[in-house]
């Protein structure tokens, strides 16, 4: 995992300038003003934080995951230190500066780097383990293997710990599955804080699964329930079946795994990458760079706070307007659904009268919208108050979502979350709309979404959205957005 990389490098950085700060101090004494005085100080610090970039670039260590415990973090730190001091070593030599500082200072380094290496890295592993077991990746399997146990087992035990296997689908004869929900049943001492943080071992054999047979296909449950990826594990599957449940699964727009050679499938991306110890290819209609993931997280969360800021100061205006014309709550919170069929609330400012959802079905059933699909749309809504028809038209009841941005249920740009009934009517290929996190703004609002009325319209924009992201487009997005606010197109 990237962010694993990352973490390690991080904390391999902060543990080489305190282990420096620590050797040096011991063997010079602490004089502020003449640290660093002397131009070989700063130059034997960029050389070992040089040393280590080499090593981290050129030196793979394998994941540590919780299960293998302290043991495994010791040997990584460790072979990190040698292959380090290996490297300075040698560059000490052909630079001839190992003359000018004491050997002992290198001792005292080195040991120091180890252990601060070990206790940070300890740390950071802590965290990450902490995070990812309430962050895990819900998670469906495909195979043709009666041992349904013994495949769990065997993918948990290569290493891969951050994924919940919710479902397993059997795959027959004749094209014909059975879909199984998997019930995880853990002893108790492994259910507490200290064990999700990966401080307590996990034997594999204190885990017991139950499956509970399902009437529902296994497409439709991927379809209407929250799944961010798809394992195909088989042993005598043909290609051409293996082949179209990538395309069903991708059709959705949910990753999807084969722990079999690679086999080409031109309408989707593919990316060979490690999961756990194993090798699988990874099928999806677009896969994108974590990197750039990680950038468009960092935007979300500095724009958030800025966004988070005004919504403060709208709110102190908004706010009594809201509650002279209606009463009731000031912010409306609405379940909606996120990335890959997750729920959350959502945050506005209310526009709208306090009995809005119960009007809502009744103008359904009345034929009132004007979409053409799994969405409505109402021009002369009647169920918006006065103060709601000036902060839509200014936008201004969107600046809540500010905190959902924050949260991590949205982006600043993405596709709109659709209510839970528009949801459940949503066709294979609409799903794929909610492969990305869902945004405040995005491609449908800048297009002018008043004038839009086909919901396919939408679902097309927003796959388009998807095939192209890049950082820069959801800057020109953003740009985009603040024009059409600005001149109020599309925002009634």
């Amino acid at each position: 995992m990237l962010s694993r990389r990352i973490g390690t490098f991080v904390s391999n950085v902060i543990a080489i300038i305190l282990a420096f700060l620590f050797a040096y101090t011991f063997r010079f004494g602490w004089e502020p003003d003449d640290t660093f005085m002397n131009i070989n100080d700063a130059l034997v610090l960029s050389y070992l934080l040089l040393c280590y970039v080499l090593v981290f670039m050129f030196y793979r260590g394998s994941n540590v995951s919780g299960r293998r415990g302290f043991l495994r973090l010791f040997k990584e730190c460790l072979i990190s230190v040698l292959f380090t001091a290996g490297v300075f070593a040698s560059i000490v030599y052909m630079t001839h500066i190992s003359d000018s500082i004491p050997r002992l200072f290198f001792g005292y380094f080195f040991s120091a780097y180890f252990v601060a290496s070990l206790i940070i890295s300890g740390i950071v592993h802590t965290i990450f383990r902490a995070i990812q077991a309430h962050h895990k990746r819900q998670t469906v399997v495909f195979t043709d293997r009666s041992n349904k146990e013994g495949l769990i087992r065997g993918l948990l035990k290569n290493g891969a710990d951050d994924f919940e296997i919710i479902g397993v689908a059997e795959l027959n004869a004749k094209d014909k599955s059975t879909f199984y929900s998997v019930l995880t049943e853990k002893p108790e001492k492994l259910k507490t804080k200290v064990a999700e943080a990966g401080l307590v071992p996990e034997n594999l054999e204190e885990i017991s699964y139950n499956f509970v047979k399902e009437k529902t296909d296994p497409i439709e449950f991927l379809k209407r329930h929250n799944v961010d990826l798809a394992i195909i594990s088989v042993d005598h599957l043909d290609r051409e079946r293996i082949r179209k449940i990538i395309d069903l699964v991708g059709e959705m727009g949910i990753d999807s795994m084969i722990t079999l050679d690679s086999f080409s499938i031109e309408t989707f991306d593919s990316k060979l990458e490690d999961f756990g110890t194993l090798e699988v290819v990874r099928f999806a209609p677009r896969i994108f760079s974590q990197f750039e993931l990680l950038i468009k997280r960092i935007l979300d969360i500095l724009g958030a706070l800025i966004g988070c800021i005004f919504t403060v100061i709208i709110g102190i205006f908004v706010a009594p307007a809201i509650l002279i014309e209606d009463g009731g709550p000031v912010i409306f919170k609405q379940k909606r659904v996120g990335k890959n069929g997750k729920y959350f609330y959502i945050y506005k400012f209310r526009s709208m009268y306090k009995d809005a959802e119960k009007r809502r079905k009744e103008l359904l059933k009345s034929g009132e919208n004007e979409m053409d699909g799994a969405m409505f749309k109402m021009k002369d809504d009647p169920r918006i108050t006065k103060v709601g028809k000036f902060i839509r038209k200014t936008s201004l009841d969107e600046f809540p979502q500010f905190f959902n941005v924050l949260k991590g249920d949205m982006s600043l740009v993405g596709t709109r979350p659709p209510m839970v009934d528009e949801y459940q009517q949503y066709s294979r290929h609409h799903k794929r709309r909610l492969s990305l996190k869902p945004g405040i703004t995005g491609l449908w609002q800048t297009s002018g979404r008043s004038e839009i009325t086909d919901f396919e319209e939408v679902v097309r924009l927003d796959c388009y959205y998807i095939d192209h992201w890049s950082v820069l487009f959801d800057l020109k997005i953003l740009l985009l957005t603040v024009w059409t606010v600005i001149t109020g197109k599309g925002s009634e």
